[in-house]
């Protein structure tokens, strides 16, 4: 019994260690942005840099925080490191892609499930059909994922959604996070839901945060999902 107490004790010791070294010192000035984002949603831009939003396209469509209500999905708060994310309560989120100014919809992420575990939650991919009753928009093969972005990120297969009902002005901010290509050597890991191995790079460090914090979120604005405007704000 001794001998398991002092593994948990080791392990809960570890634990708080790698918390606390993403923790930010009480100190430090913390950003307008995220304070005032509403949406854990990200943006991809040029298919691959990580933008976090100020708020959802989604939000045209009353109720879409409950869109998978039926399915009991677990109201969560992700924990993720300072400014690689949004973190705010939620089911779940979404991926959106800009591409040639036109806006997309690109995939739903589900906050509590891994990459590996959708299954268990939309056997039969249920969350794109329900997606396309909300917008009265469909996926479409026409517009393709974006192609260089990091594995484990994409389980939709059926193309993007241009978000033409957007006439909406968001901000955003580049993310500390990026993937960069990875870094360090190939890992692997088995996927049930892919029924096949994955191998990919880890993700590179994330951005230092007195580098970050200096960079001015940007004011985009959309007129039928095509970005009209793009300019840069004195938000942080």
């Amino acid at each position: 019994m001794k001998k398991y107490s002092y593994l948990l004790l080791i392990l809960l010791l570890v634990s708080s260690s790698l918390i606390k070294s993403q923790q930010l010192p009480r100190d430090i000035i913390l950003s307008e942005f995220i304070s005032k984002a509403r949406t854990n949603d990200v943006l991809y831009i040029n298919d691959t840099v990580v933008y976090l939003m100020s708020k959802s396209p989604l939000e045209a469509f009353p109720g879409y925080k409950d869109l998978y209500a039926s399915f009991n999905l677990p109201q969560t708060i992700p924990w993720i490191p300072y400014g690689v994310r949004v973190n705010r309560r939620g089911t779940y989120h979404v991926l959106w892609c800009l591409r040639d100014s036109m806006l997309y919809l690109s995939d739903i992420d589900i906050t509590h499930a891994s990459f590996c575990e959708y299954k268990s939650f939309f056997p039969n991919n249920e969350q794109y059909k329900l997606m396309e009753e909300l917008t009265k928009a469909e996926f479409n093969k026409s517009y393709p994922l974006p192609s260089g972005s990091p594995p484990l990120t994409y389980h939709n297969t059926i193309g993007m959604m241009p978000a033409t009902w957007s006439n909406d002005t968001i901000l955003i901010k580049i993310s500390r996070g990026q993937y960069l290509g990875g870094q360090g050597k190939w890992r692997s890991f088995y996927c049930a839901d892919l029924n096949d191995t994955i191998w990919f790079k880890r993700t590179a460090p994330s951005m230092e945060y007195d580098k970050w914090i200096k960079i001015p979120s940007e004011e985009l604005i959309f007129k039928n999902g095509k970005l009209i405007s793009r300019e840069r704000t004195d938000i942080y």
